[in-house]
């Protein structure tokens, strides 16, 4: 189709009105040429060295400017085993001149300087500010234009293989660079022997999803002085252009060629400064798809496959789906397309927050409603039906062992709060807001940020949290797993009690739900951060640490069934069951007496292929 229509919503904050406008806006291809998928292309590493450059790129024919990695929206990706030694190079190749510098009445400035973060990976925060010879995982590393910092990341020995990305996150640049585009995939790769056959062997597709509110940008780039970004909005508008579009690998509505009753694997990473996608698959052009989950964030689910409905993406959310598709004739399409998201999901919880600093309102969730995302070519793969799917609990490393049950070293309450424009998080009701007058007045700088609380690494720690209904909320440096919800599961099972991630929003929750989670603090000592991943509040304060103590390297003692080296498919065998998850025709929560039988028997301890 040479153009669509895309219908998007714009979200406008005055002190605690919200006024909601829906809008439908002719967004003409030629803009951003529909075609086939792009592929995104692989970094590999020059002299050992993966380097990487930050700076300014078109957005698409726009007319305009955004940020980029290497040249190109979304960066090249990232592919890595876990045990490797990755050393990486960021260059800024933005302008020295090109912004302004951060004052206390700013949220968004700096933004010629940079940095990049691993989201999701299991590594250390600790770099040459802490005496080393290279950076870690520091988001505060300040990279002035024009020059290069160094990285290198020890990926563990027992890291789960999983779907990660890498974006900058220089604070209070950090919307306009990753929301602008600069991020891309950073994968650690399945080692030999990890899954069954039927899951090693599917074909990978990478859909790096991205949505780009120009008007929120322009309003941070006009703020931050910056050229780039700087007058996105206005310049799409007068070209009859959507200021809200979402991109697929960089590319408007793209197409994908797909053979049929083919297994794909499907990695997914959801880009946004704060806007949330329920994605389906509508098939009134004549094709038909299944989805499997298999895993969130970058951590496989305790047992694969989850039959799913829907596909739940929100800021930082990575999503690896078995996909396949039919026809009843041959060729047929099918369209992946974002619905509103069941329970809502506007709004900022715990109060709406007014203009901050500069007078920029304040963004909350936003979901795009019966928009397009990207059209699927469905074509005789040769093969009657999808091969049947082997139910299966993959080997887990130790960090990633179930902690419903342990004892914890401690428990507190954390709080994603907004009101009276201030955007914070607290630990057991206290918390500063982590702006720039409050960055001078605690030393001007973040490394000497006081820590909302300390926690000792090797132990598990439970958190309640409020404000998960309109904040994701994410942590770097240790995952953390679902342990109580109001209900077992939410999102038709998408979420359930359990579940791993790095980043959650669970919008069908109210603001007066509290959800509960526990971290085991493994390995690494150092700075932690948490913050809501809607960036922009990020940007406005709504950031905090937790200090990481004791002795670099502890694990967690009590961790059973799972494995703390490098993984061996002959010790650290997962489980498999006889029941499988086949064809169209069949689904599992029809048939599977013996396999719940079964998973009873491995929770009373008969999985005995542990090694710690």
């Amino acid at each position: 189709r040479p153009c669509s229509f895309l219908r998007f919503f714009e979200v406008m904050h005055a002190g605690r009105a919200m006024v909601l406008r829906s809008s439908v806006m002719l967004a003409c291809c030629s803009a951003w040429a529909s075609g086939a998928l792009r592929d995104l292309g692989q970094l590999l590493p020059s002299g050992g060295v993966l380097k990487i450059n930050l700076s300014s790129v078109p957005f698409g024919s726009f007319g305009f400017n955004t940020f980029g990695i290497n040249g190109q929206v979304p960066g090249p990706s990232v592919r890595v085993k876990a045990g490797e030694v990755v050393k990486l190079e960021l260059a800024n190749g933005l302008s020295a001149s090109d912004g302004i510098p951060c004052t206390e009445a700013l949220s968004f400035c700096d933004c010629m300087y940079t940095n990049v973060h691993l989201h999701g990976l299991h590594l250390s925060s600790k770099g040459v500010y802490d005496g080393l010879a290279f950076d870690g995982d520091d988001i505060t590393v300040r990279l002035s234009a024009g020059d290069t910092v160094m990285y290198q990341h020890t990926i563990p020995d027992s890291h789960m293989p999983g779907t990660h990305w890498y974006h900058p996150h220089h604070h209070h640049a950090t919307a306009l660079q990753a929301g602008g585009g600069a991020a891309g995939f950073f994968i650690v790769e399945d080692p030999p022997g990890y899954l069954p056959k039927e899951y090693m062997d599917m074909p990978e597709l990478h859909w790096f999803i991205s949505t780009h509110n120009l008007d929120a940008l322009q309003q941070m780039a006009d703020q931050a002085k910056t050229t780039t970004l700087r007058n996105a909005a206005t310049i799409a508008a007068e070209k009859g252009l959507s200021v809200n579009p979402t991109l697929v690998n960089g590319e408007m509505m793209p197409t994908a060629d797909l053979p049929s009753n083919t297994w794909h694997r499907v990695r997914i990473v959801f880009a946004s400064i704060e806007q949330s996608l329920r994605l389906v698959v509508d098939s009134s052009s004549g094709g038909t798809c299944t989805l499997r989950l298999l895993a969130k964030d970058g951590i496989y689910l305790d047992t694969i496959p989850r039959d799913i409905s829907a596909i739940y993406l929100f800021p930082g959310a990575r999503a690896d789906i078995a996909w396949s598709c039919t026809c009843a004739t041959y060729p047929c399409t099918a369209v992946v397309k974002s619905i509103p998201v069941a329970g809502g999901g506007g709004g900022n919880g715990n109060g709406n927050g007014g203009a901050n600093g500069g007078g920029l309102a304040a963004i909350g969730n936003v979901d795009l409603t019966e928009s397009d995302i990207m059209t699927l070519n469905i074509v005789d793969g040769g093969v009657a039906t999808p091969a049947e799917l082997p139910v299966f609990s993959p080997a887990r490393p130790c960090y990633l062992a179930d902690v419903r049950q342990v004892s914890v070293a401690g428990s507190g309450a954390l709080g994603l709060q907004t009101g009276q424009g201030t955007f914070k998080v607290t630990w057991d009701g206290e918390g500063q807001s982590m702006t720039e007058a409050n960055i001078h007045a605690s030393g001007g700088d973040m490394r000497k940020w006081p820590a909302m609380v300390s926690w000792f690494t090797g132990s598990v720690y439970e958190v309640e949290v409020a404000g998960i209904n309109a904040h994701p909320l994410h942590f770097h440096v240790n995952p953390f797993q679902i342990v109580g919800m109001p209900l077992e599961s939410y999102g038709d099972g998408y979420f359930k009690v359990g579940d791993f991630h790095d980043t959650l929003l669970l919008t069908d929750v109210t603001g007066a739900d509290r959800v509960k989670i526990r971290m085991n603090a493994d390995r690494f000592t150092g700075q932690m951060f948490v913050h809501c991943h809607i960036l922009a509040h990020e940007d406005m304060g709504m950031m905090n640490l937790i200090d990481l103590v004791g002795t670099e390297g502890s694990t967690f003692s009590d961790a059973s069934t799972c494995f703390n080296a490098a993984f061996d498919p002959a010790t650290d065998k997962g489980t498999s069951f006889p029941q499988v998850v086949a064809s169209h025709a069949k689904k599992v929560a029809h048939a599977a007496p013996l396999f719940f039988a079964l998973l009873v028997a491995v929770a009373a301890g008969s999985c005995s292929d542990t090694r710690r």
